[in-house]
């Protein structure tokens, strides 16, 4: 006798998993700024000791040992150093021991451009997540114009390599340059403010990457008005930011409408509630059957309110995607058991 235990319906177009492709390791670079005017030389503020602590208290915050930490001290050439180690605890410790005895006393100008340019050419690599960390006080006053093309290449550059960069501000000056203005247009460089002398904002960042950005199956025969639950992956953070807020828009279109605001939970995803604007039957006849329907953009991005407090180091890398409509049955794998 025959009886069917199971049966299992698998989604001929269903999420792609974002996360297996992104199962990579993690690189955190830091590029990091020894000028003297980090020491308070001509009277610039003098804040070398608060970051070589933050930079501790990040790299001892690290859990996975198969991370690796890379540590660059520049001034006006590509780099002074290039240290690498893995995050186990000796090389965290290792690392840390570098980092304390290092003592610059040199006055130089500072050049971001050529160590940003060295850090993309010879550090980042398609086979891992690179996180950057640029710690400056100032700006590029040696080739800022060859650091603005670099700036302008990087959405790309972020892309082929699955890079983020994080700009952290640490000081008025910081704050108000070129860097920060020409950023507020870059895809995948973030800016986190210290400049209010909460250093330790930088080990409080917390990275939020959708599972998502490939596409949104829906199905129409059998997710109609139904909800969504769509996950995101945690790159940064030891903590999932439950309650972080994420407002999705759909774009004008004539077939789907979503427009609300919703809080990450517990395990990292979020439920959205789409409204179809025709009925069940009429998009049945209206879609085509051979391939799903893909002009349809969701919009996301955090709340307002997101940009301070608790969540004021979150960020979420991505902020849109399409709606992927499927007008066919889906499949059904049955697994029968001889008895």
């Amino acid at each position: 006798m025959k009886r069917i235990l199971l049966i299992l319906s698998v989604c001929l177009l269903s999420v792609v998993c974002y996360a297996q492709g992104r199962a990579k390791d993690i690189r955190q670079t830091y590029l990091w700024d020894v000028t003297l005017s980090m020491k308070g030389y001509n009277g610039a503020p003098n804040i070398y000791d608060k970051v070589v602590d933050v930079m501790i208290r990040d790299i001892n915050s690290i859990t996975n040992e198969r991370t690796e930490i890379v540590v660059i001290p520049f001034q006006n050439t590509a780099y002074c150093d290039v240290w690498r180690t893995m995050a186990t605890p000796e090389g965290k410790r290792q690392m840390i021991k570098k980092i304390k005895e290092y003592d610059n006393k040199s006055f130089t100008n500072t050049n971001i451009s050529a160590p940003l340019e060295n850090v993309v050419n010879n550090i980042f690599t398609a086979d891992k997540i690179d996180i950057l960390k640029l710690m400056t006080d100032g700006n590029d006053n040696v080739n800022p114009v060859r650091l603005h093309e670099l700036l302008d290449q990087w959405c790309a550059i972020a892309k082929a390599k699955d890079a983020y960069g994080y700009y952290i501000l640490l000081t008025s000056a910081a704050k108000d340059g070129d860097i920060s203005l020409q950023l507020r247009g870059i895809c995948n460089f973030e800016e986190v403010d210290v400049t209010d002398g909460n250093y330790t904002g930088i080990t409080e960042i917390v990275q939020e990457t959708s599972a998502f950005a490939e596409g949104i199956p829906f199905n129409i025969r059998d997710e109609y008005n139904k909800p969504k639950r769509l996950e995101f992956i945690q790159y940064m953070g030891s903590e999932v930011p439950v309650g972080f807020k994420i407002r999705f828009k759909t774009r004008p279109n004539a077939y789907v409408e979503i427009d609300e605001v919703v809080a990450i939970r517990q395990d990292n995803s979020v439920e959205i509630h789409p409204h179809f604007l025709m009925s069940q039957d009429s998009l049945m006849s209206t879609l085509p059957t051979d391939y799903p329907l893909n002009d349809i953009v969701l919009d996301y991005e955090p709340t307002e309110e997101m940009q301070t407090g608790k969540f004021a180091f979150t960020r979420l890398v991505d902020d849109h995607c399409q709606l992927l409509l499927i007008n066919k049955p889906e499949k059904t794998v049955r697994i029968y058991v001889k008895q």
